[in-house]
């Protein structure tokens, strides 16, 4: 399991207590600090010295957060993976119950229960049942349809992941988005499995990285410092599947219907408009978060995120 983090005090024990408290045995964490300048370094230490499984590792500089989310799975040794953001926790049977799932059957490449979402205190504010679900079938293009064309939080993004799945994967992406990428070219790969039950508990808080960085450049920074390209998130994400639809080995008849997902794309779930707004962020920046509330306001939030919950507490 890998856990970057980067400033994560306030909810790091918590996270790594919740690993130290699995049912299931047999696993490894590790701990990428990525330069840190709180109490992170002092947190992660001393639990690593309480148990040999926890391994610590401190980044000199901060390589940005898609590095070093790729950084934790190139350290990591185990036949599954799963990465473990720092202000989340699992239950206890999260291992037991999922590692179940991929050791009966071969084809399935991810599984993940549904999620309870927690305040700043740690309080259940809402539960989430993704679209995993509808990505268990045979045929690759339906599960690679159902999580491209149906709207969607990325929590899956954390589910449990076999190793071999993620070789040779897009991994994390250095864009905003690079989740839906990676579940994208996971659907391709194989079955997903979705445990009714909630296993995992993620956090709503005002640190949140979407809270924090509300332009396409903040966001762009986030993911990697370096970055240069001037082409909005959406279009790195679609031209992200269409790469997958071509590179990956599917039947012939599976890719066209595959592209044939990616030409409805444009007309469901406010892309084209996502498409425009990042664009015009980027001449003025904060036209999305703009957006993003203004959609909320009229229309709901969309599925998976209890942003207004939050904050109302």
């Amino acid at each position: 399991m890998g856990l970057p983090v980067f400033n994560g005090e306030a909810y790091l024990e918590e996270a790594i207590r919740s690993v130290l408290a699995q049912t299931f045995e047999d696993w490894e964490l590790i701990v990428s600090d990525n330069a840190s300048t709180d109490r992170t370094a002092e947190i992660a230490r001393d639990l690593a010295a309480s148990d040999r499984r926890v391994r610590y590792l401190r980044n000199e500089h901060n390589l940005g957060a898609a590095a070093n989310y790729n950084r934790t799975f190139a350290l990591a040794r185990g036949r599954y993976f799963k990465w473990l953001a720092h202000d989340d926790r699992l239950l206890p049977e999260y291992f037991a119950k999922t590692v179940r799932v991929l050791d009966a059957d071969p084809e399935v490449v991810l599984c993940n229960g549904t999620v309870a979402y927690i305040d700043e205190k740690g309080e259940i504010i809402g539960t989430y049942r993704s679209v995993l679900h509808l990505a268990s079938g045979e045929r690759p293009s339906e599960r690679f349809a159902a999580l491209v064309l149906n709207s969607h939080a990325c929590v899956d993004f954390f589910g449990l992941i076999r190793r071999s799945a993620l070789e040779r994967s897009l991994l994390h992406a250095p864009f905003h988005g690079a989740d839906r990428a990676l579940l994208a070219q996971l659907a391709l790969r194989g079955r997903m499995v979705q445990i009714p039950e909630p296993l995992v508990q993620m956090r709503e808080h005002r640190q949140r990285y979407t809270r924090l960085r509300k332009s396409i450049r903040d966001r762009r920074a986030w993911h990697d410092p370096n970055a240069t390209s001037l082409l909005p998130p959406a279009l790195e994400l679609y031209r992200a599947y269409w790469r997958l639809v071509r590179e990956e080995p599917l039947p012939g008849r599976e890719r066209l219907r595959c592209a044939a997902t990616l030409l409805c794309w444009w007309f469901v779930n406010w892309h084209a408009f996502r498409v425009a707004a990042e664009t015009l962020d980027l001449l003025v920046p904060g036209t999305v978060y703009r957006a993003e509330r203004l959609k909320t306001r009229l229309f709901g939030a969309a599925p998976g995120h209890l942003v207004e919950e939050a904050e109302r507490r």
